[in-house]
């Protein structure tokens, strides 16, 4: 497969386009009268700039979600073409290093399992339950022995309740640590947009890795749920769109597992590390082992 054909791009919502790497991370590119925001550069496999380029001309402003190598990993391509690259102030020293070639080489064997584990999904389904979509299909995985996510330093940084103007269209900075100490969403309140980053996704919520703080997550998604959203456009996995209702769900699933209400069990998360797995209906928090939480 070529790298060409790595993305899926679609407009999810009037201005706003999804430019997916399905299976993967989830980037998200905002047109305004004057300046084009996209939200996340993904893992870097692809050439995401000809994808924004193809969709706008306009001066371009790189949001980065929050300092993980697969919400940056495209930064590197666009050095030239992007105004600013922009991130939270809490990342400021959090975007120096790049990714290491272990964690490449992990992700690859990581990425190859996830195709082979859909297409069987997809053979299955297609007895009789279509239960996949083939416009959103999990991707077969390119050739990877050139592929380096390097470092990008921010060029702005952010501040809890910042507008970005683009013309036409103001997105508000909401810092929302909990992933990670730099999580950033995007709300726009005059369309009820929300962009999430892994703040909110429709999976596995990874509130188990280092810089994880699983009481500042339950703030964070409590305090997105006291918004009016209409559309949340999530970070990860192929289901990218989800309501007010969803972002309720998950609040309500991080309180429950702060006052210890939940019965988790031990497990492992996609890159074999320990994991206590909180299941909930539609997705998962995954917090850090501790001493007595084995099941």
């Amino acid at each position: 497969m070529s790298r060409r054909d790595w993305f899926s791009v679609r407009e999810t919502a009037p201005g706003t386009f999804l430019i997916a790497e399905p299976g993967h991370v989830n980037s998200y590119l905002v047109v305004g009268d004057d300046l084009a925001l996209l939200y996340d550069t993904g893992m870097g496999i692809g050439d995401i700039g000809r994808e924004v380029r193809a969709l706008t001309s306009l001066p371009l402003l790189v949001v980065n979600s929050h300092h993980h190598y697969d919400h940056r990993g495209g930064n590197a391509s666009l050095v030239g073409e992007a105004k600013d690259f922009a991130v939270h102030e809490a990342g400021a020293d959090l975007h120096g290093e790049p990714a290491p070639r272990e964690w490449l080489e992990t992700y690859e064997h990581i990425a190859q399992d996830m195709r082979q584990r859909y297409i069987e999904l997809s053979a299955l389904s297609a007895e009789g339950f279509f239960l996949t979509d083939s416009r959103i299909e999990v991707r077969r995985v390119p050739e990877l022995t050139q592929w380096r996510i390097e470092a990008v330093r921010p060029t702005r940084l952010l501040r809890e309740g910042e507008q970005l103007d683009l013309g036409g269209r103001r997105l508000h900075v909401l810092h929302t640590p909990g992933h990670s100490p730099d999580g950033i969403c995007l709300w726009e309140p005059e369309s009820g947009q929300l962009l999430a980053g892994d703040t909110l996704i429709s999976g596995a919520f990874f509130a188990h890795v280092p810089g994880a703080d699983v009481p500042a997550f339950a703030a964070s998604t409590r305090r997105l749920a006291e918004l009016p959203v209409r559309t949340a456009l999530l970070g990860h996995n192929l289901r990218h769109r989800e309501g007010h209702y969803f972002v309720g769900r998950v609040a309500e699933a991080f309180d429950q597992v702060v006052r210890g209400r939940t019965r988790p069990v031990r497990r492992q998360d996609m890159f074999g590390a320990p994991a206590m797995w909180h299941a909930f209906d539609g997705f998962a928090v995954l917090t850090a082992p501790e001493n007595g939480d084995a099941r």
